[in-house]
């Protein structure tokens, strides 16, 4: 005759080894799964966290980018007042040694180099107007004004010449005033040039797509 206590006892084992080979299944799958809800909801705030994330790597990408340029924008923009200021500077100079009180040979050097420097600002205002002029695609493909940017670098040499001959005529002069005034004079100029280096030195460096060949026909 069967055992009735024991067949229940049997039964419950086998439902508890049932029960405990589920549970360990689902904790198993649960492991090796991300939990999904039936809908879907889970996978799509994952996606749309990644998304959020290459969108935010993106921006911040694009936004150095810009900072890059507009701070190369800034820096040209800086320069070139500079060098505008120091030229204006240097034209008044001019002006004023035309006005030496010193008669004589020395005198009359220093305004001769007046009059000289005089014409050496106005080709220098001549050339850097068609440095600017040139912008956006056509500089972007062949580059700056390589020829013009040349030319000014000539008469920047010219200026030095000027300083070192105006430096020499300053211990000769017995009018204090007047040495003042070529003192002032011989400052401004070394402003422009270091000015107009900077700004010249600035075009140089433009990224171009074929301006290394433009600059290698204009040499």
């Amino acid at each position: 005759m069967i055992n009735i206590n024991k067949l229940f006892v049997s039964a419950g084992l086998i439902l508890l080894f049932v029960l405990m080979s589920v549970a360990n299944s689902q904790a198993v799958g649960g492991q090796n799964k991300p939990a999904v809800s039936p809908t879907g909801k889970v996978i799509q705030n994952q996606v749309e966290t990644q998304n959020q994330g290459n969108d935010q790597q993106l921006q911040v990408a694009t936004q150095e980018q810009q900072g890059t340029e507009s701070g190369r924008g800034e820096n040209l923009q800086t320069r070139n007042q500079n060098a505008l200021q120091n030229m204006s500077t240097v034209a008044q100079k001019v002006q004023e040694m035309l006005q030496l009180k010193t008669t004589g040979g020395i005198g009359d050097q220093v305004r001769q180099i007046a009059r000289d420097q005089n014409q050496t600002q106005t080709q220098i205002q001549e050339h850097l107007t068609k440095i600017e002029s040139k912008t956006g695609i056509a500089k972007f493909f062949f580059g700056p004004e390589y020829k013009e940017i040349g030319a000014v670098q000539k008469l920047l040499e010219q200026n030095r010449l000027r300083i070192q001959q105006l430096q020499e005529l300053r211990t000769q002069l017995k009018i204090t005033g007047d040495q003042t005034l070529i003192q002032s004079a011989i400052q401004a100029l070394e402003q422009q040039n270091t000015s107009l280096q900077n700004k010249l030195d600035t075009e140089n460096n433009t990224f171009s797509l074929f301006g290394w060949l433009v600059k290698l026909l204009a040499q």
